[in-house]
């Protein structure tokens, strides 16, 4: 796998795991609201601390076990089904018009910064997106080593982070809601449609590995 064909898949994954409605990005619009973009930093900051270490985590636990060499089928199964997991629960968002991946609003006088490491470590659905769909997306990045294959995983997938709460943030700085946009269930759509894709292909990419 070239670096080119990695970076797109970890984009297109990735991004329907940033744009979706959350915990972290609904308390994000609430700081928006006070302190404009530079609060959306502070949060994906604090989403940071708590991400990086995981993916660390995760994968030197994987590359020790050496289960990227011994299981590939497995792993591709199991996130080919998290994926697909995942499409679903956007695809049921939009179509019932409240966000099924949302635990309550937190609304606290903490720092956008505690904020974030909070609501990232404390939410459920981002650590089994890890331990699914990021197993999946870690054991690809090994192509390229384990230092190098982390790093280059982690910087394709945190800029998102970045942009997309910062901007939001911005917005709602401004009096806007990007949920209120027309446009924004359509993209969590086609999102849901390129995981869906990429969920599919995994599955028989790892059903074909362990037959």
């Amino acid at each position: 796998m070239s670096v080119l064909d990695f970076g797109v898949e970890v984009i297109a994954i990735s991004a329907s795991g940033v744009l979706a409605p959350g915990p972290l990005f609904f308390t994000n619009l609430l700081y928006g609201t006070r302190q404009g973009a530079r609060s959306g930093i502070k949060v994906a900051y604090g989403h940071t601390v708590v991400e990086l270490p995981l993916i660390i985590m995760l994968a030197a636990g994987l590359f020790a076990s050496t289960a990227t060499n011994q299981y590939p089928g497995a792993i591709g199964l199991a996130g080919g089904i998290g994926i697909l997991g995942f499409a679903g629960l956007q695809i049921a968002s939009v179509v019932s018009k409240r966000n099924v991946l949302a635990a309550p609003v937190m609304a606290s006088d903490k720092s956008p910064f505690v904020a974030g490491i909070a609501l990232s470590a404390l939410n459920p659905f981002f650590l089994l997106w890890w331990f699914t769909v990021g197993i999946k997306l870690i054991a690809d990045s090994a192509t390229f080593g384990f230092a190098a294959g982390i790093m280059i995983l982690f910087a394709l997938h945190i800029w998102m982070d970045y942009v997309w709460l910062a901007g939001t943030a911005y917005v709602a700085s401004k009096g806007r809601s990007v949920l209120k946009s027309k446009y924004y269930p359509l993209l969590l759509l086609a999102l849901a449609a390129v995981l869906l894709y990429y969920g599919v292909h995994f599955t028989q990419t790892g059903i074909d590995a362990m037959s």
